[in-house]
């Protein structure tokens, strides 16, 4: 799709927490296979927010500054939500470490996604990724059956710059044709996502059920596909 002046339209999305999520289920299993204790699949999601909250405060503090160095705060804070602190915590590392080697274990695609990807690139939209990752995140997208809906994928691991650094954007934006006020960057992170889009000069909206003190002027969403609806209805 075009503005006005012929220039493409764009939305890109974030990977992790966005177009993917963790397997809940995978990980309540490694929980109970080292620890002996049963964690219900559906006690993750509030607690998954409690790890998202920990990142936040990570991030705006500075003392997390990659994407390697939150990996472990997310998981320390979302697995004590559901009890798993402490010493239990560094008994089941290890183990969730290997099940994420043998499969990612962002694996889990909500319903609706698919069909939100291809309502934009039906409506004329060009559909974009750009992640914070380890240079596989397209080979992951592939295996869920995402990246034949995306015209590009930008992954840090691979480019070697990460959000909310603003030239992650720019080499999207090369990569679409497109221009920052056409485009809308779609994540989970405030901090990581909505700031590095801004800094761009792109809109940004936050997938986040609760917001987590994301400031008022950030369009929020409980799902992608409801965010997605809101884009192609022009009220982003």
């Amino acid at each position: 799709m075009t503005g006005g002046d012929g220039t493409m339209r764009a939305v890109l999305f974030d990977a992790g927490g966005t177009l993917v999520h963790i397997d809940h289920a995978r990980l309540a299993r490694v929980i109970r296979n080292v620890l002996g204790v049963t964690v219900p699949a559906d006690a993750f999601v509030a607690a998954e927010y409690a790890g998202r909250a920990a990142m936040e405060e990570g991030l705006a503090s500075g003392a997390t500054p990659t994407d390697a160095s939150r990996w472990s705060l997310h998981f320390r804070a979302m697995l004590g939500a559901v009890g798993v602190a402490g010493d239990d915590f560094d008994r089941v590392a290890p183990a969730m470490l290997a099940e994420h080697r043998v499969q990612h274990l962002w694996s889990f695609v909500p319903a609706g996604t698919a069909d939100a990807l291809d309502s934009l690139a039906d409506a004329g939209w060009v559909v974009g990724c750009v992640s914070n990752a380890d240079g596989h995140v397209e080979e992951l997208l592939d295996g869920l059956g995402l990246r034949s809906r995306l015209r590009f994928v930008v992954d840090s691991g691979a480019v070697g710059i990460e959000k909310p650094d603003p030239r992650i954007f720019e080499r999207a934006l090369l990569r679409c044709g497109g221009r920052p006020e056409t485009t809308v960057h779609v994540g989970d992170l405030y901090q990581v996502d909505v700031l590095g889009a801004r800094r761009a000069g792109l809109k940004a909206v936050l997938i986040q059920p609760d917001g987590l003190g994301a400031p008022a002027d950030v369009p929020r969403f409980a799902t992608l596909a409801a965010a997605v609806d809101a884009i192609l209805q022009g009220s982003i």
